[in-house]
């Protein structure tokens, strides 16, 4: 089975795309799609989309960098499940000020905020699901060693498919579609020709606390006179009165610190050591490892993990997988806020982090990241992709 995963020059933002195939059978996911170059995400995407359809999209959570290359990505090619958070009213509503801030808001992502699965399911995608954030009682490698053997309903069926496990969600049909909620700890485990190969796609969701929001919370109720939906939020910041209000709540109270983003590891759920290539400068063979590395891939998105309380919960989930990850896609663009040396430490098998971070005005990366991770690594376990076509990074391998 060869694998390919790589983090896509878009620049400010994020895109990584993976792949499993073997012979005609083929697994296809992506992570976040967007970028503030526009020119360079545009190009991305045509290169994703020409490899075929998608299974799986995961979007971390809703700023515009991350999100706002979705719709040309669902019109290029045909996307089967989108993987989200789950996210309450008072989430959408920090992802629409923080666009406000950002000067970026646009129709279309208040029409997809309104109702986003409405939205993605209207532009062809099957299936929606919307993860759970919070804690469990097992870390996850736990839980995967006593999730059943079984494979998929259709497991008779050709070629890759998966399946979430644990299988307890709710599902509802829409008519043209299909939304569930996973719990936390759902994990998509990987099957061909209705064997389960050792593949795992495993998001993960922290659950924010409340308590400091509440303050901003009654802000909102205050400043939308009604309740607190969605559609309230969308429809105060369709005026410039409504998005000044939602700007005042926003800096009284600063809750950027309790947004919501979904990790992803993709790899193995077994120790895999493997020879490994390194895709750069758009070639798939500039660099081979003479040893076995691990492979495993744990993207970030914005989590915030320089904070200790959100680090530790993420070590706890992807304790027992986290001697399998290999590369670290680091959070928020490699911003120093958002780090934690010890999450170096606690990466046994860690080679590689990637900073995807192109022209901003916000100094990413840090160069106090860099320093550590080099400090760490090398000055070979550092990779800052970013715009340019030659910085993009991924690595090639089989199993």
């Amino acid at each position: 089975m060869d694998v390919t995963m790589i983090q896509h020059p878009v620049g400010q933002g994020g895109m990584f795309s993976g792949r499993l195939q073997k012979r005609n059978a083929t697994l296809h996911w992506v992570y976040d799609c967007g970028s503030n170059q526009q020119d360079r995400l545009s190009e991305e995407i045509l290169s994703v989309a020409a490899q075929g359809p998608i299974d799986l999209l995961f979007l971390s959570h809703l700023d515009s960098d991350h999100v706002n290359g979705v719709d040309r990505l669902l019109a290029a090619t045909t996307v089967a499940e989108v993987v989200l958070p789950y996210l309450n009213a008072v989430d959408y509503a920090v992802a629409v000020i923080q666009e406000i801030e950002a000067g970026t808001l646009s129709g279309t992502f208040l029409e997809f905020v309104a109702d986003p699965v409405k939205w993605l399911i209207g532009r062809g995608v099957s299936k929606v699901s919307l993860v759970r954030a919070g804690m469990h009682d097992k870390p996850l490698g736990e839980m995967l060693s006593d999730t059943e053997q079984k494979g998929p309903e259709d497991s008779a069926a050709e070629g890759f498919r998966y399946r979430w496990l644990p299988s307890a969600m709710k599902q509802r049909s829409l008519r043209d579609g299909v939304v569930q909620e996973i719990e936390t700890g759902g994990t998509a485990s990987i099957y061909l020709d209705g064997r389960r190969v050792d593949w795992v796609l495993a998001p993960y969701v922290h659950a924010p606390t409340r308590r400091q929001m509440r303050y901003f919370i009654d802000e909102l109720r205050g400043a939308l006179g009604s309740r607190l939906t969605r559609h309230a939020v969308v429809h105060l910041a369709r005026s410039q009165t409504g998005r000044a209000l939602l700007k005042r709540c926003y800096r009284h109270f600063g809750c950027v610190h309790n947004k919501v983003s979904m990790a992803l590891y993709s790899g193995p759920r077994q120790p895999s050591v493997n020879r490994i290539s390194q895709v750069l400068f758009d070639r798939l063979d500039i660099e081979s490892y003479s040893d076995q590395r691990e492979i495993g891939w744990l993207a970030t998105g914005d989590a915030e993990l320089g904070t200790k309380t959100r680090l530790q919960a993420l070590l706890y989930h992807y304790d027992g997988l986290r001697s399998r990850v290999g590369v670290l896609a680091l959070p928020h663009h490699g911003a120093s806020n958002n780090f934690n040396p010890r999450l170096l430490d606690d990466l046994p098998r860690l080679h590689t982090c990637v900073a995807a971070a192109g022209r901003n005005r916000h100094g990413h990366p840090a160069s106090s990241v860099a320093a550590a991770v080099t400090a760490r690594l090398g000055a070979q376990g550092w990779h800052h992709v970013c715009e340019s076509n030659g910085s993009r990074f991924g690595i090639y391998a089989q199993l």
